[in-house]
């Protein structure tokens, strides 16, 4: 079910879509049975370690100590169990709060410095609270259209509004290059931040070696005045 641009449909359509073909009740979050957190826990552990191909029901239900049949009783399929795990959480980063902070940051009135190392701090700690339902979410939109529909659709698109308004702003304010096209900026801004992520929980040994705070003042630094020496800045 893939979606052009020419007929994009809302969050809430798109939910009503996915929850019609696969049949999820995604409004009962908070009426869940034990028995179905269990199986949502023993999901999100087994698709995070083995991903989605290498999971299997069986090793589910096992995990979450119910009859195979239960899991399908309640989703239908694996893809229902994993869309029903990750889509509240793509939910909740495509709403409108989850971006307040990154607004009241942006707005402040200091250095960029100062401004960049808060927000890549408070992105980081929100990672890191979701990290395994982030990991499933990006691993699998790899080969979940989906997924990747909804990353595409709302959270880059949410996300890019907010940004792509602040820079605009910054150029016409002088503080930033105005040669540079908006979406180049954008991108290196959230590349250091995600890169910095993807480093701490992959390769921490070798591409996260300092303390979080001095990490971070360094990401900032590098994403405003680069890496070229003295030689090179001639």
């Amino acid at each position: 079910m893939t979606m052009n641009h020419e007929d994009e449909k809302s969050w809430e359509e798109w939910m009503e879509l996915i929850a019609e073909e696969y049949g999820l009740n995604l409004d009962q979050k908070d009426r869940e049975t034990e028995k179905q957190k269990r199986i949502l826990e023993a999901a999100l552990h087994i698709f995070s370690e083995r991903g989605f191909e290498g999971a299997s029901t069986s090793a589910i239900a096992a995990r979450a100590q119910v009859a195979e049949a239960t899991i399908f009783k309640h989703y239908r399929s694996k893809k229902g169990l994993l869309l029903h795990l990750v889509i509240p959480a793509i939910s909740r980063v495509a709403t409108p709060y989850i971006l307040r902070p990154v607004l009241k940051i942006l707005e402040q009135d200091k250095p960029f410095a100062e401004v960049f190392q808060e927000l890549y701090a408070d992105r980081v700690q929100l990672v890191e609270r979701n990290w395994r339902k982030i990991k499933i979410i990006l691993v699998e939109s790899l080969f979940q259209p989906e997924l990747r529909e909804a990353l595409e659709d709302h959270v880059a698109r949410s996300i890019y509004a907010v940004i792509s308004e602040r820079i605009d702003g910054w150029k016409q304010a002088g503080r930033i290059r105005e040669d540079l096209p908006t979406h180049v900026i954008a991108r290196s801004i959230l590349s250091i931040g995600i890169g910095y992520l993807l480093a701490k929980n992959i390769f921490p040994r070798y591409l996260a070696q300092g303390e979080e705070e001095e990490e971070l003042a360094w990401m900032s630094e590098v994403l405003l005045r680069g890496i070229a020496g003295p030689k090179e800045r001639e």
